[in-house]
């Protein structure tokens, strides 16, 4: 299971904000103490859970001395003396002992804000099947003393909220992973009744996988439950392995094995303890050498890792070394990003020769960098690279997103999307899977991003981290019935669904956008990655979705199933460069935004792209926002309306005279878009960043709260070169705003949709391009009269809720 004490839990505050205000602060500290009533001579091991930094306190012994000295200790049916220990909420643990520890103890146990009984708030009386007593302090337990309680109590809480659910057991995923875990056992408490309270809450709302087991005991809890497949955390052990086949039933059950959490790129830490040789023999790898860097031996050739010195050179030696530097430096990168690749490849196999056959390999690629950051290099693994090298068999990244316009990731779920479709390029070549860690959030946030994911082609979810919250630090949903609610909902109707949607996979796209990681090399600014999401979500809305790319696969893959690419990014190689004019002059379509392919791999300047506009472009670049204006839009977009614009991080100017077509005006009449025929092929030119303007109108319209609200002018501003392409839709509705992902297989389509709006639709009219349907059933609605037509299947329903899954049967 995921483990993690570097993320603060921003879901839990913005949830317990407005509680707080409500209630009596809690004490800065607070006094504890203890009458033991089944045992004599004892003294307590005191430790608590927190759950914000350092995440764990400990005491000394009460009484203090009591594990050294027996005079010391308490006697029976007397109290200790007050001891003090920190006021936050969080789990009190007490392990009693005399001086073995105590099983089946009975004590009683007060709480107080003073050091005597005059501030006794809580008197609890415990009896506990081993040494171990676990006290939880809720968040509000100075003004609620009546929520703290027992372990044991919490445990048994948790279980009964599942239970008040009624949820059917009669028909559950069979293929599809949905994993999670209970921590503490051993811990927190060493009764395993007590653990099996919450693994049978999470049997309850579905979850099929978990943690493996320590040892016997704990499997054969597991087993007896019906938990039938594991996960393993090994960093390439064979002797942990090997420990674990003691084990042989669990081991046989192994699914994946991760092999680190939120890895950064290793190689920029390991660089400087590599051989130098290494770094040349890479080079050779790539087909360089050493008269490419203007020197005659690869001994003159030094890695270089600060782009700095590469201005030093240049000033102090010429532009002749200033080349040889800035190549030198791009090699550089892209070395330390092999160095990561390599370093996790060899872990895969490892585990591939010590592990059963198809068992999968993965790390946890975090989502700050591109949710946050807007970049991936240079502090991330290449996650294009770790795939398309088979660095790992399972490509696997998370979520930290909620549904609030002011939230990590501005409550934009389809962010989730992209991730997706960055993991689904990288594992293109060698066909990984997909998995998934979906973080904390209330009913409505699970189900939205579940099935935002798995219509992106995840086929395993973790719900990191059920906790209980006892036990852990951050990062918690044992307390949140909404959470159970949306948990339970997405593993049930992804049970209705699972005969297409498991075998079902994302239908070939016919838009791209280009992920350019030669541009974070050089240009390390999150707008530009923000530009791609943005541009994502809005394309993905008008139901063009589309791959998400990088030079490698440009350079590898047939284009032509592409009838339009988007690209941003300022620097790409001179062989992508090159295949993509290629596309152009075949028929296909290229939009380029402000400053696009004006610079190659090394910093230098090209123009292979942009000459095939037949005007030079002037681009401006700035860190805020240059202006608003409107643009006036040619009926050849089809687009018969005046939009208003905000203009961004980037503004170009045509200089000369335009050859190709104006598609679009600033209000003071110059072009804001052009487009220009290429051979068989079209290029088109934005002087402004359409996906930030999409972005601001959704900030402007969502000014708090959930985002509902998708200016529809702002999203056709990006997606109209598809239909001036003629891309063909797999899926056209009639209204609304969705994400409607369909999951083709042999047997049929599973159509996985969220609606983004929240607001119900009395009759929404569906056409799903495909053919010899014979029936079409959806999970919420039941069967649905259709009828073919022209390559359609066609067919309405009301649409009341937030998500469902619309089955088209062969």
């Amino acid at each position: 299971m995921k483990l993690r004490t570097t993320v603060f839990v921003l879901f839990s505050l913005f949830l317990m904000t407005n509680l707080w205000g409500q209630q009596k602060k809690n004490p800065e500290k607070i006094y504890i103490r203890f009458k033991p009533i089944s045992a004599d001579g004892v003294f307590a091991l005191v430790r608590k859970n927190i759950h914000r930094s350092p995440w764990y306190e400990s005491y000394p012994t009460i009484p203090r001395g009591g594990e050294n000295y027996a005079r010391l200790r308490i006697k029976q049916n007397q109290y200790s003396k007050w001891s003090e220990i920190g006021g936050d909420w969080g789990t009190i643990i007490l392990d009693f002992r005399n001086p073995e520890p105590i099983e089946n103890i009975e004590v009683e146990i007060q709480l107080s804000d003073k050091e005597d009984e005059s501030g006794i708030f809580k008197t609890m009386n415990i009896k506990e099947k081993s040494s171990i007593v676990g006290i939880s302090l809720p968040y509000d337990y100075y003004s609620n003393p009546a929520g703290i309680l027992t372990v044991r109590e919490e445990s048994e809480k948790h279980l009964k909220m599942a239970q008040s659910l009624n949820l059917s057991q009669d028909h559950l995923p069979k293929k599809f992973s949905f994993y999670t875990g209970a921590s503490g056992y051993g811990s927190c408490y060493k009764d395993p009744e007590i653990w099996k309270n919450e693994l049978k809450t999470l049997r309850i709302l579905g979850i099929n996988g978990t943690s493996f087991p320590a040892n016997m005991e704990q499997y054969n809890i597991y087993k007896e439950l019906g938990f039938d497949r594991f996960v393993t955390y090994n960093p390439g052990n064979p002797a942990q392995a090997k420990n674990e086949k003691n084990l042989l039933d669990a081991f046989e059950k192994i699914q994946a094995v991760v092999m680190t959490d939120e890895p950064g790129n290793e190689g920029l830490y390991r660089i400087n303890q590599e051989p130098v040789e290494n770094f040349h023999k890479f080079l050779e790898s790539k087909g360089l050498k050493p008269k490419d860097f203007n020197a005659t031996n690869w001994s003159d050739i030094k890695p270089i890792t600060d782009r700095k010195e590469i201005e030093k050179i240049e000033y102090n030696w010429g532009p002749k070394y200033g080349e040889a530097a800035r190549k030198t430096y791009y090699w550089t990168m892209r070395y330390t990003e092999s160095i990561t690749t390599n370093h996790f490849k060899k872990m895969t196999e490892v585990v591939e020769k010590e592990y059963k056959s198809g068992v999968l390999t993965f790390v946890n690629y975090t989502d700050h960098p591109l949710i946050l950051g807007g970049v991936m290099l240079p502090g991330s693994p290449d996650w294009f690279e770790m795939g398309l090298e088979r660095a790992t068999t399972l490509m696997w990244t998370e979520d930290w997103m909620y549904g609030g316009i002011n939230s990590w990731g501005n409550g934009l779920y389809q962010r989730l999307g992209f991730l997706c479709d960055i993991l689904r390029s990288a594992a293109s070549k060698h066909n990984q899977p997909l998995g998934f860690y979906n973080t904390m959030d209330g009913e409505d946030g699970i189900r939205m991003k579940g099935f935002i994911v798995i219509g992106h082609g995840v086929k395993i979810i973790d719900y990191f981290y059920y906790g209980p919250t006892y036990s852990a630090t951050e990062n918690y949903w044992s307390d949140s019935i909404s959470q159970y609610k949306g948990v339970a909902k997405v593993i049930r109707d992804i049970a209705k669904a699972e005969e297409l949607v498991y075998p079902g996979k994302v239908p070939p796209r016919q838009v791209a956008i280009v992920y350019s990681t030669t541009d974070e090399i050089w240009n390390n600014n999150g707008s530009n990655g923000h530009e791609k999401q943005y541009l994502h979500i809005g394309l993905a809305q008008e139901m063009y979705p589309a791959d998400v790319i990088d030079e490698n696969i440009i350079g590898e893959r047939d284009l032509s199933q592409y009838r339009v690419i988007y690209l941003m990014d300022v620097y790409l190689p001179l062989f992508a460069l090159k295949k993509l004019k290629t596309y152009v002059e075949n028929g296909g379509t290229l939009v380029l935004l402000p400053g696009a392919c004006e610079k190659d791999e090394y910093n230098n300047s090209v123009d292979i792209i942009t000459s095939m506009l037949g005007i030079k472009v002037k681009t401006s670049f700035s860190n805020e926002t240059i202006g608003k204006d409107k643009i006036y839009m040619d009926k050849t977009t089809g687009i018969d309306s005046e939009i208003p614009v905000n203009i961004l991080f980037r503004k170009s100017e045509f200089q000369g005279n335009i050859k190709g077509q104006v598609l679009a005006k600033f209000s003071d009449g110059s072009p804001a878009i052009i487009l220009n025929k290429v051979k068989k092929g079209t290029i088109i030119y934005y002087t402004f960043m359409p996906g930030h303007n999409f972005f601001t109108s959704v900030r402007e319209a969502n000014p708090q709260g959930y985002v509902t609200k998708f200016p529809e002018l702002q999203r056709k501003l990006i997606s109209f070169p598809c239909k001036i392409a003629g891309v063909i839709k797999d899926v056209e509705l009639s209204e609304g705003v969705f994400e409607a992902s369909p999951l083709v297989s042999e047997k049929g389509v599973a159509l996985v949709m969220v609606n983004l709006g929240r607001n119900p639709i009395p009759k929404l009219d569906i056409k799903v391009r495909q053919q010899g349907i014979k029936s079409v059933t959806s999970i919420e609605n039941g069967d649905i009269q259709f009828k073919e037509e022209n390559g359609f299947v066609q067919f309405s329903m009301p649409f009341n809720g937030l998500t469902d899954i619309v089955l088209l049967k062969k």
